[in-house]
């Protein structure tokens, strides 16, 4: 029996029958998925009603036709509350949809994560970073994969350690074929910061890894980090809901066009982003855009500087420091330099050369990254 607190709010009460539960989830997700109709539909939104939820759905294409029409159509959890949900419903002229609780009941969040499978959702800013592999086309086949298994090792291993020391991470990624996209599926500053730590993590484990893997099987890595806006979907497959995310927006074609311009070892910053595109308004998260990326990389750096004894593979990783490169100034201290990049279609893009120190007790440090004076483009 459910007891109801509020309009929105719920107490979930766990059925004695965890096989009911599992079962009326999967019924739930079978019932999305009819409507999501292999993608044709895009579901947008549901909300509690006396017999379970009400839901509507609407054309995929259609759905991204709107999303100037109101910024729930795409912003935000898929939860809405009622005044809201006949709104975005009207807007869209869906038809609104029921699907009745039998035996068990299910929290909002279970509920939410079912239904964000056929979902299309934007975020306005969340940090991404993208790891290419250097003259990946030149390897065989079985040199490829092998670089692929080594370079997602590396990921795995970081995002491991990095949630070890406390830190929410959620790492959802996306192959280019040739390397990753990868971000954080927590959002927020501190996700943001979370992800940074696990980009710099993962480039000392590839760093341990050339030590006493052969060459053509361990990648040369060029990497780009920047924080944009992007579209978010999860990839399904036809015969379930098994699959993976994606993203696609400003910020991955952003990492796309600059990662034709990083050279092998190089790592970039983005300055991708816009305030303006920021809502300071209810609910809203903090987050940095074009003219403070310098300071989220200070804040992630520092952060990134507090995260000691890290063990990786037969060494313990003692401290990690990152800074941005640029001419030495007359009184010692050293500028940021902004690399000014043109694309081929004529866009400019500004980003920062980034290194990379790993501390490995009383052995030798490992440096990672280009030198400022090697970093430049024509």
């Amino acid at each position: 029996m459910r007891a109801k607190l509020s309009d929105n709010t719920r107490i979930l009460n766990l059925p004695a029958d965890y096989a009911a539960h599992d079962r009326l989830l999967a019924r739930l997700s079978a019932t999305l998925r009819e409507q999501w109709n292999y993608g044709s539909n895009a579901l947008v939104g549901w909300r509690f009603c006396e017999d379970g939820i009400a839901y509507f759905c609407a054309p995929t294409l259609k759905t991204f036709s709107s999303v100037k029409a109101h910024h729930r159509i795409v912003h935000g959890e898929r939860r809405m509350g009622t005044r809201t949900f006949a709104i975005i419903a009207n807007l869209l002229m869906a038809q609104e949809r029921r699907f009745s609780f039998q035996q068990a009941n299910a929290s909002p969040a279970e509920i939410e994560s079912v239904f964000s499978r056929y979902t299309i959702t934007h975020t306005r800013n969340r940090a991404v970073f993208l790891h290419d592999i250097a003259g990946f086309s030149l390897f065989s086949p079985e040199e490829q994969a092998a670089q692929l298994s080594t370079l997602e090792y590396s990921l795995n291993i970081a995002e491991e350690r990095i949630s070890e020391l406390g830190a929410e991470v959620d790492l959802a990624r996306s192959t280019t074929g040739d390397g990753y996209y990868a971000w954080n599926r927590t959002k927020g500053t501190q996700a943001d910061v979370n992800v940074f730590c696990v980009l710099m993590v993962a480039l000392a484990h590839q760093a341990l890894q050339q030590r006493r893997v052969r060459r053509s099987q361990i990648p040369i890595i060029r990497t780009v980090f920047g924080i944009g806006s992007h579209y978010h979907y999860h990839q399904n497959n036809r015969l379930s809901a098994d699959g993976s995310d994606y993203i696609v927006g400003e910020v991955t074609i952003d990492l796309a066009r600059l990662i034709g311009f990083a050279k092998p070892n190089q790592i970039l910053i983005s300055s991708l982003g816009s305030n303006s595109e920021l809502d300071p308004g209810k609910g809203s998260t903090a987050h940095f855009g074009a003219v403070n990326i310098l300071g989220f990389f200070k804040h992630a750096a520092a952060s990134l500087e507090k995260l000691t004894d890290i063990e990786m593979d037969e060494l313990t990783i003692s401290r990690i420091s990152t800074y941005l490169t640029g001419e030495q100034k007359p009184d010692g201290s050293y500028a940021v330099r902004e690399l000014d990049i043109a694309d081929k279609h004529g866009h400019r893009h500004t980003a920062y050369n980034a290194k990379v120190n790993i501390y490995f007790g009383d052995d030798e440090p490992t440096f990672l990254g280009l030198q400022d004076g090697e970093a430049a483009f024509p």
